[in-house]
């Protein structure tokens, strides 16, 4: 009997120490397999950032990634370690007009807040949007040509109704006007804003492209959003994205934004604070793709993780 007991006694023990020492190494290789995947995505997405998106493409050492540009999705499927996981990653793209504030050379706020939305914080770009010109004069409503003018207290039928107006002249000035569902594209230097404007981009339907509020496409221009004379209640109020080639200064106003602009400076406007006041989430549908700046499949744009599944996670069937 004792012979017995201790028999059963010893295979009971082998038994524990087998499974203990089992789970140690399912452990052990489990965590190998999580390193192993990690890896293997911070690869993929080196490279579908870096060159070719079809360079993703591979299967090496147990290690598969497939890129799926019809639905910008990223496959890794790793096979190590007696076993095996399947991560599928939504990589949304994320453009310039996603941002209250875009840009690939400078954004300056001066530690003042951008009090936009977390997602739609600042962020900077390798490249920045190309003007399509043509769009703008194609579809342009009214040209209008003159330099060293001024317009003072006019509405969009003054200008010739809603739609896209392009101004070619320098030295102009908008002082009181009111533009709705329109956009206004300035090809010359020297544009200044002086009391109160207001500019509203149409708002676009269901899943369309928005349309900007204001574009200045010369390099050279400087543009700045503040209260001006002695009535600081006078602020520009403009709701669409706004694009320049050249610098915008933002003291005080209310904007929805995004604003895409080469230099993008935060400065202080009356009692030396800053007071821009960002209305991106009342105004939701202009942070979108828009019209005048090529097709969105024109770029190749800087993949980001936007939903992760785990499609498999777990041991190989003997």
């Amino acid at each position: 009997m004792i012979f017995t007991i201790f028999s059963f006694t010893g295979v009971a023990v082998l038994n524990v120490s087998y499974l203990s020492n089992s789970n140690s190494m399912e452990t052990i290789n489990n965590i190998k397999l999580q390193y192993a995947t990690e890896s293997s995505i911070n690869e993929a997405l080196w490279r579908i950032n870096t060159g070719v998106d079809s360079l993703v493409n591979s299967e090496v050492d147990g290690v598969i990634t497939t890129w799926d540009a019809s639905l910008n999705v990223l496959s890794v499927n790793v096979d190590k370690f007696q076993m095996e996981s399947e991560i599928l990653l939504d990589l949304s793209e994320d453009t310039h007009f996603d941002r209250a504030l875009a840009s690939d050379e400078t954004i300056t706020t001066n530690d003042y807040a951008v009090d936009a939305d977390d997602e739609n914080q600042s962020r900077f770009f390798s490249f920045m949007p190309e003007v399509d010109l043509a769009y703008f004069t194609d579809n342009a409503v009214a040209t209008h040509t003159q330099s060293w003018y001024q317009w003072n207290d006019l509405e969009e039928d003054d200008f010739g109704g809603e739609g896209i107006h392009v101004f070619t002249g320098w030295f102009i000035e908008l002082k009181n006007c009111s533009f709705e569902n329109s956009t206004l594209v300035f090809t010359g230097r020297y544009i200044n804003f002086e009391h109160q404007n207001e500019i509203d981009a149409p708002v676009p339907v269901d899943s369309a492209d928005a349309m900007p509020a204001l574009v200045f496409t010369n390099p050279d221009n400087y543009f700045e959003i503040e209260a001006e004379g002695k009535n600081y209640d006078r602020e520009d109020k403009i709701n669409g994205a706004i694009y320049t080639a050249g610098t915008i200064v933002l003291k005080k106003g209310e904007l929805s934004g995004p604003i895409v602009g080469k230099t993008i400076t935060m400065e202080h406007g009356e009692e030396y604070n800053n007071q821009i006041d960002f209305k991106d989430t009342e105004h939701p549908k202009h942070y979108r793709w828009t019209k005048g700046f090529k097709h969105k499949k024109h770029y190749d744009w800087p993949k980001q993780i936007g939903r992760w599944k785990t499609k498999k996670w777990g041991k190989k069937h003997a």
